[in-house]
């Protein structure tokens, strides 16, 4: 059982990867394509591929009741769609810094809601590794310098993003925990792709802009689609439906660590306070599995 734990974890922890990354895959085609229609080409090429793989396998993983339905739509259309939006209409308005520290809330929202869905009972070192693994999220993001933090309509519109993305993670758990995950992960990102490609076709003129995409761009946005929507949706829901929402969700604290990992792959370099923040992140992660040292767990025992 402990075996399998640490694969779920490892599962999570890489999901966290792909979805840090994708901050920076983001930013690299930000200038190149507007906002729906990069999100509409990324979760196209996760519905195509989610088919792809579920036609492999044959068959479908469970058989789903009519009532599934009426979950799995509004996940879908809460998790993929509506997180893309607000998180999109977000960036208009709102700095990238001041985004992704609302953003670094999702696990004490996602542990609230647990609370009140799944009445799940909360551990003092959960909330203290929560809290140790927040400060280290402020410190990552701002690298000390707090005054360039400022307020405005996108920061109502990201916290908006952080508890859609909360909301999905504890629903799945709740309403939708009978369904195996990659079934769950193939539907409501089916369900939120095909909302996203409407919204591109309504607001936007993704069909003549994509044509116009150069490889580069299109590549970044195939990276987007396989790992930071398919693996990424596929491991991080494994992670909720065997760990718990309220747990996994603590590993998000992650995503900024490794969004800033890669920038410093590819030549920006983190001051002292952003590693400093890396490590409380780590610390408290680790405090919120309740994981202790072997000499610690040997002298409790």
């Amino acid at each position: 059982m402990e075996s399998k734990s640490s694969h779920i974890w490892l599962m999570v922890i890489i999901s966290t990867f792909f979805w840090g990354s994708n901050f920076n895959a983001g930013h690299a085609v930000a200038g190149d394509v507007t906002p729906l229609t990069a999100a509409a080409e990324r979760f196209a090429i996760a519905l195509a591929l989610f088919w792809v793989i579920r036609f492999c396998f044959g068959k479908a993983e469970s058989q789903l009741a009519s009532k599934d339905a009426f979950r799995l739509i509004p996940l879908g259309i809460i998790g993929v769609f509506g997180f893309n939006y607000a998180f999109f209409t977000a960036m208009h308005t709102t700095s990238a810094l001041n985004a992704a520290l609302i953003m670094a809330l999702s696990p004490m929202v996602s542990t609230l809601l647990s609370v009140v869905l799944l009445n799940v009972k909360i551990r003092l070192y959960q909330y203290i590794g929560m809290l140790i693994a927040f400060v280290g999220v402020i410190f990552v993001i701002t690298g000390g310098h707090f005054s360039l933090l400022h307020s405005s309509i996108g920061d109502v519109w990201m916290l908006l993003a952080c508890f859609v993305w909360s909301l999905y993670s504890v629903g799945s758990k709740k309403y939708a925990g009978h369904i195996p995950s990659l079934q769950f992960a193939r539907w409501t990102v089916s369900i939120g792709a095909v909302a996203l490609i409407i919204a591109a076709l309504l607001l936007e003129q993704p069909i003549e802009t994509v044509g116009q995409l150069s490889l580069k761009t299109h590549s970044i946005l195939m990276y987007m689609g396989v790992c930071g929507s398919v693996l990424a949706y596929i491991y991080w829901l494994k992670g909720v439906f065997f760990l718990g929402p309220e747990k996994s969700a603590v590993a998000f604290n992650l995503v900024p660590v490794f969004t800033l990992l890669v920038s410093l792959a590819f030549g920006t370099f983190p001051n002292l306070v952003q590693v400093l923040g890396m490590l409380l992140v780590l610390a408290g992660v680790l405090a919120s599995t309740g994981w202790r040292p072997a000499f610690i767990k040997s002298d409790i025992k």
